[in-house]
Order: structure tokens, then sequence, then C-alpha cells
């Protein structure tokens, strides 16, 4: 799994970062956020199950332009081709075990086949 705590500066920036043949979660979250803080533990315990079928983007909202589809943190976003397939908010347990079976489950497909 790669984990990449990155700063996104633009959409190209994040765009290149979903171009990969693997589903990707992009968490939003914020250090200042108390629901973030809570959920980081669970997201990174669940994640860890998964880190041979998946990508994850951790990005901190302070340092990353805004998204259309992020109207609170956490949020968790999941791509596939760079296609948003799904937006979850709050990273609850029960929402992320079943995100993390139905997307890791995809066959890794190569972009433009």
């Amino acid at each position: 799994m790669s984990y990449v705590n990155a700063v996104i500066a633009d959409k190209a920036a994040f765009e290149r970062e979903l171009n990969t043949p693997q589903p990707v979660f992009v968490v939003f979250m914020s250090h200042e956020c108390t629901a973030c803080t809570d959920a980081m533990p669970r997201f990174m315990r669940i994640s860890e199950h998964y880190k041979e079928q998946v990508k994850i983007l951790i990005l901190d909202c302070m340092d990353t332009p805004p998204h259309p589809r992020v109207d609170r943190i956490p949020m968790l976003l999941i791509y596939r081709n760079q296609v948003l397939l799904e937006a979850l908010p709050g990273l609850g347990e029960q929402a992320l075990r079943s995100a993390f079976e139905q997307y890791s489950q995809l066959p890794a497909v190569t972009p433009g086949v």
C-alpha cells in the first residue's frame, strides 16, 4: 500500500496521484479537527489489511485546494481510473470495512486498456 501524505498543489497534481491501476482512497482531514484525529487511527488500522490492493492519499485540508465533493471532514473519496466511485463522510468503522472489502477486490486495470 502506498500512503502518500503529500501537499496537492492543484488539480493536475491530484489527477497524477489518481493515475494508477489500483483503487485510490483519498482521505481529506485536518490536524485541527477533533473528529479527524479520532477517526484516523481507525482508518489506519483498517487500511493496513489492504496494503497490497489500494493506494491511499491522506490530505490535510489546510494544505490542499478545496475539492467540490468535500463538504465536511473527515471525508473519504474512492477513485478508480481517475473516476470518483464513492464519497464517505465520517470514516465510520463499518463503512470503512465495507468500502475496503468492496473496492480492494476489483482487479487491477491498466489505464487506457
